[in-house]
């Protein structure tokens, strides 16, 4: 039996409202939907300069918590914003946060690696699907090369900052 949650959960992540609910009114332009997709990301990104992110034993419920709302938050501001491939970021992740929530005693340093180096991954994807549109003749293969690299910088640069 499929109660009220899942059909609304359902409808907000397809994207289609339910019938008798006024759709949230979108932001104008889209500069306006990227500097909140943006703003999501660096409220995500004040939450893991917290140090319990660094050190699973630290982590507590209301860290994860949070995570998770804002995790939300980025996804619904990615939706809007056209932003597929971060929509699809912030789904996958939500298994990760979903599972610590459910247990925290799950909690190891390769999930807190994931939650902590996601905003830099973020970051890389924005950069790409801005860059997209501005050299429509690049081959897709040069594209990828480069959106590679990027998310590659990013990850070795999030590794140097968590403590092993």
């Amino acid at each position: 039996m499929r109660t009220k949650q899942f059909q609304t959960a359902r409808y907000r992540i397809s994207g289609i409202a339910p019938a008798g609910v006024q759709p949230e009114q979108c932001l104008e332009s889209p500069e306006e939907r990227v500097a909140a997709v943006m703003a999501a990301l660096d409220d995500i990104g004040k939450l893991i300069s917290n140090q319990c992110f660094s050190r699973p034993d630290a982590l507590t419920q209301d860290s994860i918590t949070a995570y998770a709302l804002a995790l939300m938050q980025l996804r619904e501001c990615a939706c809007a914003a056209g932003l597929g491939r971060l929509t699809k970021a912030c789904d996958a992740l939500a298994v990760t946060v979903a599972r610590l929530i459910e247990d925290k005693n799950c909690a190891c340093h390769q999930k807190c690696d994931a939650l902590t180096r996601f905003v830099a991954h973020a970051h890389a994807m924005i950069q790409l699907s801005a860059e997209m549109p501005k050299h429509p003749t690049l081959p897709i293969a040069v594209a990828y090369s480069q959106a590679e690299r990027a998310l590659n910088e990013a990850g070795r640069y999030a590794l140097q900052r968590v403590p092993h």
